[in-house]
C-alpha cells in the first residue's frame, strides 16, 4: 500500500505534465518573437527568455517519469533522484513566477492589475505545485511512507495540543522582529523625512497595511502557540474546537513565499547588484531595514508554518495512523 499512489490522485502527475508543457508551448511561442507587451518589471523579475522554456520542460519530464513510474518498482536511488529533480524544478517555476502575489495583492485591494501578468504568472505557480506534489508523492514512496498523509509507521505522530518545537517558537519570534524592523524604518524615515507613511492610495491601502501588520504579528503567533490550533476558552461558541488548519496554514504560506520571493530573493539580489542602493535614491540603513525585515518576515513564517501543518494534521485513516487528542474536530 505505501508503494502505490493513491487512485484518487493517480491522474495527477499526467495534469501537471500537460500543464506545464502547455506553459512551456506558449513560452517557446513567446520566445521566437511573439510576446505579449507586460508592463514593467515584465513577466518575472529573473530575465532569460528561454528560461521559462527549460523550467516547464524539467517539470513536465518529471511529473511523466513520476506517473508512469508510480506503480513499478524503482531503486531507492532512481525514486530519489526523481525526488531532488521534482523539488528543483517546482521550487524553480514558483521562484520565476513569485510576483503572483504581487499581481493579486494589487487586485485585490484595487490597483492597477494587468490580467494578462496576473494570468502568466500565476499558470507558472500552479505548474510549479503540480510538480512539488508531485515530487512529495514520490518521496513518499522513497521512504516507504503513507501516500495519504506522508507519515511514516515507526514515528509517533505530533497532535494538536503538543508544543511547537524550539526551532519553531525560533522562527515565530523571529517574524514579530523582522515585522518590528520594517515597521521601525518607516517610523524613523516618517520622523527624519516627514514623509507620509502611506501616501495617497486611500483605504485600500490602510486596509491592506494593517493585514500584512497583522500577519506579521498575530499570525506566528498562532502558527507557534496552542491557541492558534484550538480555540481558546474566551473565543465563544468554538471554545476547545480545532482551528481550521488552512485559515492559519493558507495565509502564512502565501505571505512567506511573497516576502521570501520578492525581498529575499529579488530585493537581495538587487541590492547586491546595485551596492549600497543609492540608484533608487534611498539611504543604506533604510534599504537594509526594509530588505532585512522582510526576508525574515519572510523565512520565519514559513519555518513556523512547517511545524504548524505538522501539528494539525488530522487522522489518516487509510494507514491507521489515530492522533491522538481530547479535542472535538471541526472539519
Amino acid at each position: 500500500m505505501f508503494g502505490a499512489l493513491p487512485r484518487s490522485t493517480a491522474w495527477w502527475p499526467y495534469a501537471g505534465a500537460a500543464w506545464t508543457a502547455a506553459y512551456g508551448v506558449i513560452h517557446v511561442w513567446w520566445a521566437l518573437g511573439h510576446p505579449p507587451s507586460f508592463p514593467s518589471p515584465g513577466e518575472s523579475y529573473f530575465p532569460g527568455t528561454w528560461t521559462p522554456v527549460g523550467l516547464a520542460l524539467l517539470s513536465a519530464t518529471v511529473c511523466l517519469l513520476i506517473g508512469a513510474g508510480a506503480e513499478r518498482r524503482r531503486s531507492s536511488t532512481a525514486r530519489w533522484v526523481l525526488v531532488v529533480l521534482g523539488w528543483l524544478a517546482g521550487a524553480g517555476m514558483l521562484l520565476y513566477s513569485f510576483m503572483f502575489a504581487i499581481s493579486l495583492v494589487t487586485l485585490i485591494f484595487e490597483l492597477d492589475a494587468d490580467w494578462v501578468t496576473l494570468l502568466t504568472r500565476g499558470s507558472g505557480v500552479v505548474g510549479g505545485v503540480v510538480t512539488l506534489a508531485g515530487a512529495i508523492a514520490e518521496q513518499r514512496r522513497a521512504r516507504h511512507a503513507c501516500p495519504y498523509c506522508g507519515r511514516v509507521p515507526s514515528h509517533t505522530p505530533a497532535r494538536r495540543g503538543d508544543p511547537a518545537p524550539r526551532w519553531a517558537y525560533i522562527a515565530g519570534y523571529a517574524t514579530v522582529v523582522g515585522c518590528a524592523v520594517r515597521v521601525g524604518g518607516l517610523v524613523i524615515d516618517y520622523l527624519m523625512t516627514g514623509r507620509p507613511l502611506s501616501g495617497a492610495l486611500g483605504w485600500s491601502f490602510s486596509v491592506f497595511v494593517v493585514l500584512l501588520i497583522l500577519t506579521g504579528t498575530l499570525l506566528p503567533l498562532a502558527l507557534v502557540h496552542r491557541w492558534g490550533r484550538i480555540w481558546p476558552r474566551w473565543v465563544m461558541p468554538f471554545a476547545g474546537r480545532n482551528v481550521p488548519r488552512w485559515l492559519v496554514l493558507g495565509p502564512a504560506l502565501f505571505v512567506g513565499a511573497g516576502l521570501t520571493g520578492y525581498f529575499g530573493v529579488a530585493g537581495m539580489t538587487e541590492m547586491v547588484l546595485l551596492g549600497q542602493g543609492n540608484t533608487v535614491g534611498a539611504p543604506l540603513w533604510r534599504i537594509l531595514m526594509e530588505m532585512l525585515g522582510y526576508t525574515v518576515w519572510g523565512l520565519g513564517l514559513l519555518l513556523a508554518a512547517i511545524s504548524y501543518h505538522a501539528l494539525t494534521r488530522s487522522e489518516c485513516r487509510s494507514c491507521r495512523h489515530p492522533i491522538p487528542s481530547t479535542t472535538p474536530s471541526t472539519y
